[in-house]
């Protein structure tokens, strides 16, 4: 072989090499631009305030119910979504049931339409002298008077987290709907030969068998909640009385009040929780993948 053939060869493996750097650029830049700059941002912007924004956003008489509300509403909404979302795949996967593929996509819909609509009709199902829920519940007899859901300060929240939920669910359901099809079906008939029940199935082969997918619906979901903004401003603005306000809406609160030192903090303190969270996901992720190879 010639020298001239060997550099050809050479030069063409370093041009093939550096191909997928070039087209990975424009989107490292992207993520540059959206994400590294704005946290870079706020970590400098704290710093550099000394922690004024961060004394006063814990010293403030509001921030302990606020950090409750986030709490309740991340447990409610992620609880509420995985339960729903396994029934729902469990339902999808079952042999009796017919036109899945419609069904599936019905079930998709909270998931797809936008999250404004989704809140604006939940305002309007909710709402106390019009909505369709309570002249539903009572004309059923369920109820004597109208349910304030938007306006009573002690079920404000949940009210809010079970549209969370309604958007969610769906995705949850699609990611273990996807798990499930991968769980060989000489599993449930060898368990059923042991006299295994549907209940021994579920605790025994499902769970374990999708533990990961588990793991990163519950993640994902934990994230989305804490990011959470459109839901809870259209419905409620965080009302009553800052009943369900968390820490997003504090957030653009803060922003409305051009509070930008406390703006600042508040981010800070989503980044730090998003970053537990963030870590979390990467590790799942990986376990999923070492487990796939």
């Amino acid at each position: 072989m010639s020298t001239q053939s060997i550099t050809t060869g050479a030069t063409g493996t370093r041009r093939r090499s550096g191909r997928p750097v070039a087209l990975m650029l424009p989107a490292l830049v992207l993520t540059v631009v959206l994400m590294v700059v704005p946290i870079g941002t706020t970590i400098v912007r704290v710093i550099t305030d000394g922690g004024e924004g961060l004394v006063r956003l814990f010293a403030a008489p509001n921030i302990w119910p606020v950090m409750w509300n986030t709490l309740v509403w991340t447990l409610v909404s992620v609880v509420g979504a995985v339960i729903i979302g396994y029934l729902g795949a469990l339902v999808l996967q079952s042999k009796h049931l017919r036109l899945v593929g419609l069904w599936r996509g019905l079930v998709m819909i909270p998931w797809i339409i936008p999250g404004v609509v989704a809140a604006t009709v939940w305002r309007w199902t909710l709402s106390t002298d019009y909505g369709i829920l309570n002249q539903t519940l009572l004309d059923i007899g369920l109820i004597d008077s109208p349910i304030r859901w938007l306006s009573n300060p002690d079920i404000v929240l949940i009210a809010v987290a079970l549209i969370q939920i309604w958007v969610t669910a769906p995705f949850v359901m699609l990611m273990v709907s996807a798990a499930l099809t991968g769980i060989p079906e000489e599993r449930y008939e060898a368990a059923r030969l042991d006299g295994a029940g549907n209940a021994t199935i579920l605790w025994h082969i499902i769970l374990p068998a999708i533990r990961t997918t588990t793991g990163i619906c519950v993640l994902t979901l934990a994230i989305w909640a804490l990011n959470s903004f459109t839901i809870i401003y259209v419905t409620t603005s965080g009302g009553p009385a800052g009943a369900s306000t968390i820490l997003p809406i504090l957030l653009y609160q803060a922003f409305q009040n051009g509070d930008q030192t406390l703006v600042y903090a508040v981010a800070f303190v989503q980044l730090v929780i998003g970053a537990v969270f963030a870590v979390l996901f990467a590790r799942t992720m990986r376990t999923d993948i070492e487990e796939q190879s």
